[in-house]
């Protein structure tokens, strides 16, 4: 039987994984960025810094399945910084390095979110389905295409036509979901903050 403090302990623990997920995203968003475009590295300095504070408040959950006020009021203050930083993850009329930024990005916050919800089953005891254990090879092929794309860019080397039009195919499929990336990111503090009734 799960007791409350278990199930809540579950919600605290799948709202780290989403702003995990979401820092993950804009970590590799902003590295993608320095390296195609020589963007200024402090974003991703900052954004590398929450992300590292995460894992390790994350790691600490997994044993004690506890979090303390202090945790939860910097994982809120991080989850804030990266709602902001999401404002303008999608742009109008992106570049093709940067639906390749966008791309990369988000296959491998999803990748992580898979993962983190595979760990939670584990760590929770719960059923969790096979799509997410289906999933794990989906989203190893698809980020390895994406940092041999990103390999390519950056020593100047053209993307054949095919690849480019994957990429904007899945590029498309990402743009049209912006409304529900920020209603994602607004759950993230509902997450932390939930008590069980």
């Amino acid at each position: 039987m799960i007791t409350q403090q278990h199930y809540e302990a579950s919600v605290h623990y799948n709202g780290i994984i989403l702003l995990s997920a979401y820092l993950q995203r804009q970590y590799v968003y902003r590295t993608i960025q320095v390296r195609l475009n020589g963007a200024s590295e402090e974003p991703l300095n900052k954004v590398k810094n929450m992300l590292e504070h995460t894992e390790l408040m994350l790691n600490i959950f997994e044993e004690s399945k506890d979090l303390m006020e202090g945790q939860r009021n910097k994982l809120k203050s991080f989850a804030d910084e990266v709602a902001l930083l999401m404002q303008n993850y999608i742009k109008e009329e992106p570049d093709f390095k940067e639906r390749l930024a966008v791309v990369g990005s988000t296959l491998y916050s999803e990748q992580l979110m898979n993962n983190g919800i595979i760990k939670l089953g584990y760590i929770f005891k719960q059923n969790i389905g096979k799509d997410f254990p289906a999933r794990v090879k989906f989203y190893e092929e698809r980020t390895k295409v994406i940092d041999v794309m990103v390999q390519l860019v950056s020593e100047g080397k053209e993307i054949e036509k095919g690849m480019q039009d994957i990429l904007n195919k899945w590029y498309d499929g990402i743009a049209i979901q912006k409304k529900g990336i920020m209603e994602d990111l607004s759950k993230i503090n509902e997450m932390l903050d939930f008590k069980a009734e």
